[in-house]
């Protein structure tokens, strides 16, 4: 059992840190065993008038689901010690009495968390047998000091990240545990903050689960190799004049996209290119499109052979009024000639919709939908190529999972997607992958490094795994500066039902001509590919 004590300014609680504490007392292998309480007064915020008035408007306009910062009653057993501490508190620094620092030692914990106390030094930092973990939000790489998620919209960077780290002396330079990397939301300050503290969430609780496990060992000491050199900025709040340039600038961009998506909304399309020889077309340039009409979206392109008949690229069509998608198709002859110049729609439901992820087994033709809004995720059997389908079997209930990318390997199936760790983050951040020995089996296992990853540069899949050169290559979607943004081919490693490692490759994004804002789907069979965009639609011509 891995005790646990948290350090708090006061017994109120935040919704994100209640899911952190609620996460440690229902966990079998960890114990809640003191609250120590900062007995200090507090010290009024000393950020400037407007700084503190704009994000004041920006959290009544852009409102969130769930807002991690409520304060939330939490009912604690009396039964957990609580420690009141009248520590040296500096401008910039508390420190714990030696006396009080003795005494915290003596309760033995494995950990002690931050929850408040502001910067701590000296000996509080060694108390605990793993020290002090603490959340600072934001990549300790490129972004120290605060307000949390603020800058990174300021600097347009496309991704926050939040670090979990065992607190040092260096102010957001301790040794790092684990980093997130969720989208900087551009729409909203409040937003972006919301999601970079939820992602905090996952962050905190997966490396508590590692720690009930043993696998924190290595943390025990600071090492040359967790030191890094920061050669950014320290970001403090901005004052008024600051504060106010920063806003207007804000606010004008905002005025301006929403404007421009009223006028002329953004569309996913397809792309397509065969050539013989079962090449792949490299330069996208020269791939076809083929163009929704106003109100659609076509996108997640799927392409299987039958036999010397051609090509049928299955993808999701969804109405932009509804917003619900269903699974529609085009036929192609053998060398890559449209056919069927209207899509055929082959499967709804009466949930959305998308990624028709198509694939042949035991001459059996097969289609894993994506239905995450449904909480299900169902094996589709083609009755009668291509247009009729029917429910085979059901791989999940009451998960949602996205974007199932499914690949036999070495006599195990494999399952890749993304899921919500909890109900706030994000759909986009966090790769799981299952097995199983057979396609129609009950259950499938978890792998044991579940979440794989935690970016959401590389997580969602983008299509399906395929070989290329004797390398075993996954797409994945970089799912920022925005959803969708480009495909990252990975090269897969190893792969088994305890170990997956993948190193980067390279990269498409959406450079190829005017107008274009994503890319997320790549597929490829016997010399015909496939993939989508997101753009500006000109009508004109």
């Amino acid at each position: 059992m891995k005790r646990i004590g948290i350090l708090m300014d006061d017994l109120k609680m935040r919704s994100w840190q209640k899911k952190i504490i609620q996460h440690i007392i229902e966990h079998d292998e960890l114990e809640l065993s003191v609250l120590i309480i900062n007995k200090n007064k507090s010290e009024a915020s000393n950020s400037g008038f407007f700084y503190r008035f704009f994000q004041a408007v920006d959290r009544k306009m852009f409102k969130v689901a769930n807002d991690a910062f409520l304060i939330k009653n939490f009912v604690l057993d009396p039964k957990i010690p609580t420690i009141e501490i009248h520590g040296i508190e500096t401008r910039f620094s508390y420190r714990f009495s030696d006396e009080d620092v003795i005494g915290i030692k003596e309760l033995n914990l494995d950990v002690l968390i931050r929850f408040g106390f502001g910067i701590l030094k000296g000996g509080i930092l060694d108390a605990a047998r793993f020290g002090v973990w603490s959340l600072h939000h934001g990549d300790n790489k490129i972004n120290r000091g605060g307000p949390p998620g603020f800058w990174e919209v300021v600097n347009k960077e496309s991704v926050t990240g939040v670090t979990l780290q065992r607190l040092s002396s260096d102010l957001d330079g301790g040794i790092v545990i684990d980093k997130a990397f969720t989208k900087t939301n551009f729409t909203s300050f409040n937003r972006n903050k919301n999601e970079v503290f939820w992602s905090g969430v996952e962050l905190f609780n997966s490396a508590l689960d590692n720690l009930a496990r043993g696998k924190s060992e290595t943390m025990a000491s600071l090492n040359w190799n967790n030191k890094r050199f920061y050669s950014m900025p320290l970001y403090k709040t901005p004052l008024n004049y600051a504060a106010i340039s920063i806003h207007l600038s804000f606010w004008i961009r905002r005025i301006k996209e929403i404007l421009l998506e009223s006028l002329n909304p953004p569309q996913w399309f397809l792309l397509y290119k065969f050539k013989s020889h079962n090449e792949t077309e490299t330069s996208i340039f020269r791939y076809k499109k083929l163009v929704p009409p106003k109100g659609y979206d076509w996108a997640d392109p799927f392409v299987v052979k039958k036999d010397e008949e051609g090509f049928y690229m299955f993808f999701e069509e969804l109405n932009m009024k509804t917003r619900k998608g269903y699974i529609s198709y085009f036929y192609f002859d053998k060398v890559g000639k449209l056919i069927n110049n209207t899509p055929r729609k082959v499967i709804e439901e009466d949930y959305h919709l998308s990624y028709p992820f198509v694939f042949k087994e035991n001459n059996n033709f097969y289609i894993i939908p994506e239905s995450a809004s449904s909480g299900e995720l169902w094996l589709y059997k083609c009755i009668k190529f291509p247009d009729e389908w029917q429910k085979e079997k059901r791989i999940f209930k009451d998960k949602p999972f996205y974007d199932a990318t499914l690949i036999k390997h070495q006599d195990y199936y494999y399952l890749f997607g993304t899921e919500k760790v909890i109900s706030e983050s994000a759909r986009d951040q966090y790769l799981f992958i299952y097995y199983s020995k057979d396609l129609m089996d009950d259950t499938w296992l978890p792998h044991p490094s579940n979440p794989i990853y935690k970016d959401v540069r590389r997580a969602r899949p983008a299509g399906r795994i395929f070989e290329l050169g004797g390398k075993l290559v996954r797409p994945a979607q970089i799912g920022a500066p925005k959803y969708g943004y480009g495909i990252q081919f990975n090269e897969i490693k190893i792969l088994s039902p305890t170990t997956f490692e993948e190193i980067r490759l390279e990269q498409i994004l959406p450079n190829w001509e005017k107008n274009l804002l994503a890319t997320h789907t790549f597929n490829s069979v016997e010399g015909f590919t496939v993939l989508d965009a997101q753009g500006y639609i000109n009508r004109k011509h």
